[in-house]
């Protein structure tokens, strides 16, 4: 640090200045201890009470923070107008499903450098803190004698000890498959790619449920497909509007999130699931099953899949790991039927060639030694206690108006709220507040009389959530009060 003895900034300030600069670079990191006034006013040459007035001010700026007998050190929560900072002034701007992802993506980032930096509602992604990542550098360790083959390209099918492993998960799902009939893709957003190329050519109509998946969205319109919405009814998606638009469109597929869906947490009735069936092979349209949440039951046992009762293999089933166990090893998995099952290979081929070997061996050596179900046992009571906490904090603090889905499992809760002008800019007043919330626009087709917003309750702590609640909640309260709208009735819980 340098002070300028002749500058009309007071010397404390302009030790604040700097050191703020310095957190802003993290060259001085969240938790990091400051020297003590006694050896920072030696070094610069200035009076304690100099150096304790600028600890004083980046205290009150919430930029430190002092604990008796210890010390001072930088702050784990940066003050709003930094929070804003890091985001950067185009956060919100636009609503397209892939700037919001790119948000999104962002806030993800800068919450795995430093945890709480933005207090995130916006994130369906696990919490980086229960990762068992001791295992996990454990297993790396014991793979070390076969890394050099590991590090060569590998099998399109993917790594055939990590098929075994999931076809063992599979089964426990209620999936009897072979390893031969599982390819391994990178991540489950590579598995809808290949599917959806495979299935459909630009300009062709497919059918989503609505609201559906924010990055299905964004893949089909890179792809020059047009998604049709199906709303969701108690029961799951509507039978009647599926016949309408098999008659009326001819639709290429239908993409569901049977079991705790993306974004309302929903789940579709066992009755609905067999019209599902029924539908698809009346009509003869491929049924795409996302089932990535279906580990994530806080409820009793989930659902069994809609694979497992398909008799005339018109459904392809597709889940992942990334939301049970590490999104960023990018491992998902394909179950379709024969002929899809070569086209798939042939494409992945063309495309990527193959996934990580090292990668994948690591995940089967994890699921072989029962990884999983012990991660399992340790994490689902704590994503329990989180969703009923929002739950709660939902039912305490949310004003008259709002109503919202109440999941048996997922990450996912679903808002819904008048859609008037004072909610235009919901998102970007909620970061101003301290709080990360995904717009429910970009998860539709089409626009709905009333405004959403996707809640997600797995990445905060139980108090985090209390309190992002309440300054939502209070936020939604101050907007609403002038304006006068319906009463909604509010959204089903899922049936299983």
């Amino acid at each position: 640090m340098a002070l300028e003895r002749d500058s009309h900034v007071a010397l404390y300030q302009q030790i604040v200045n700097q050191l703020i600069a310095q957190i802003r670079s993290h060259q001085l990191p969240p938790g990091a201890r400051l020297p003590t006034i006694r050896a920072m006013a030696k070094a610069l040459g200035v009076t304690r009470v100099t150096v304790q007035n600028a600890y004083d001010e980046l205290q009150s700026l919430g930029w430190a923070e002092a604990t008796v007998g210890r010390g001072t050190f930088v702050s784990h929560h940066p003050p709003i107008a930094h929070r804003e900072a890091l985001v950067g002034p185009s956060w919100g701007q636009l609503m397209t499903a892939d700037a919001v992802i790119d948000d999104l993506l962002h806030i993800h980032q800068l919450q795995a450098e430093d945890h709480g930096t933005i207090p995130s509602l916006a994130l369906a992604s696990p919490d980086p803190r229960l990762f068992p990542v001791e295992t996990l550098w454990e297993l790396i360790d014991d793979l070390h004698d076969e890394s050099r083959a590991l590090l060569c390209y590998g099998s399109p099918q993917g790594d055939l000890r990590l098929r075994y492993a999931l076809a063992g998960s599979l089964a426990k799902r209620g999936l009897n498959v072979l390893p031969e009939e599982i390819i391994v893709t990178n991540g489950l957003t590579q598995g809808l790619a290949l599917v959806t190329q495979t299935l459909a050519r630009p300009g062709d109509r497919v059918l989503v449920e609505q609201p559906t998946y924010l990055g299905f969205l964004n893949l089909l319109r890179a792809q020059y497909l047009e998604p049709l919405g199906v709303p969701l009814d108690d029961e799951g998606p509507c039978i009647e509007e599926l016949e309408r638009l098999a008659i009326q469109y001819r639709p290429r597929f239908f993409y569901t999130i049977a079991t705790y869906q993306n974004p309302t947490g929903k789940t579709v009735t066992a009755k609905r699931r067999r019209e599902l069936l029924e539908w698809s092979e009346r009509h003869g349209i491929v049924l795409i099953e996302d089932d990535i949440y279906g580990r994530l039951s806080y409820d009793g046992d989930p659902p069994d899949p809609i694979k497992t009762h398909d008799r005339s293999d018109t459904v392809i089933y597709l889940t992942s790991e990334s939301k049970v166990l590490f999104p960023g090893l990018r491992v998902g998995s394909i179950v379709a039927p024969r002929p899809l099952h070569e086209r798939l290979l042939a494409l992945r081929r063309a495309t990527d060639l193959c996934g990580s070997q090292l990668t994948q061996r690591l995940l089967a050596t994890f699921l072989e030694q029962r990884g999983e179900q012990q991660h399992l046992r340790r994490v689902l009571p704590i994503y329990r206690r989180r969703r009923d906490t929002m739950l709660a904090a939902l039912r305490q603090f949310m004003p008259k108006g709002v109503t919202w889905t109440k999941p048996a499992g997922g990450f996912c809760i679903w808002l819904t709220m008048p859609n008037t002008p004072t909610l235009h800019d919901l998102q970007q007043a909620a970061l101003q507040q301290g709080v990360a919330i995904a717009p429910g626009e970009v998860f539709l087709t089409k626009a709905t009389e009333h405004k959403h917003i996707r809640l997600a309750f797995s990445y905060e702590d139980e108090e985090t959530i209390h309190r992002c609640v309440q300054i939502l909640g209070q936020l939604l309260s101050e907007r609403l009060r002038t304006e006068s709208y319906p009463v909604l009735t509010e959204s089903w819980t899922p049936l299983v």
